[in-house]
């Protein structure tokens, strides 16, 4: 009895392993080239900086928009007569509409430097993707 039971563990044996056996669905991804890492930290840093531009660019739209609130308040309450007044309000004026130029100016070059880094990680993406890390 005792060696049909043996017999009969033995016959079951690789069954049972079978049973056991799970897949992984894992991928396997290969290494990272170093260049493309490189690239790629370089890129976020740009982003940072852009981002860091952006809230600049918030900031002072704001205190624009605060200096353009107070001029309509006080041209409303400028006096024509007043022409000490009138000549004080026209370079606070003149001061704003140079500030908002600037202003102008910054947002466009934050633009073109958007722009350039958006065709740089387009071309990142297609240069990594050409290159195959192949182990010798």
């Amino acid at each position: 009895m005792k060696t049909h039971i043996v017999l009969l563990a033995a016959a079951l044996a690789p069954a049972v392993a079978l049973a056991q056996t799970s897949y992984s669905r894992a991928d396997i991804v290969p290494p990272r080239l170093n260049v493309c890492n490189v690239q790629q930290a370089d890129l976020y840093q740009r982003k940072a900086a852009l981002d860091l531009d952006q809230a600049a660019i918030d900031r002072e739209r704001d205190a624009i928009d605060r200096e353009g609130a107070d001029l309509v308040v006080e041209q409303r309450a400028l006096v024509s007569t007043d022409t000490a007044g009138v000549a004080a309000y026209n370079a606070r004026s003149a001061a704003h509409n140079e500030r908002v130029a600037a202003h102008n100016r910054y947002v466009n070059a934050t633009n073109r430097a958007a722009a350039l880094l958006n065709g740089d990680s387009v071309e990142f993406v297609r240069y990594c993707d050409t290159l195959r890390y192949t182990r010798r």
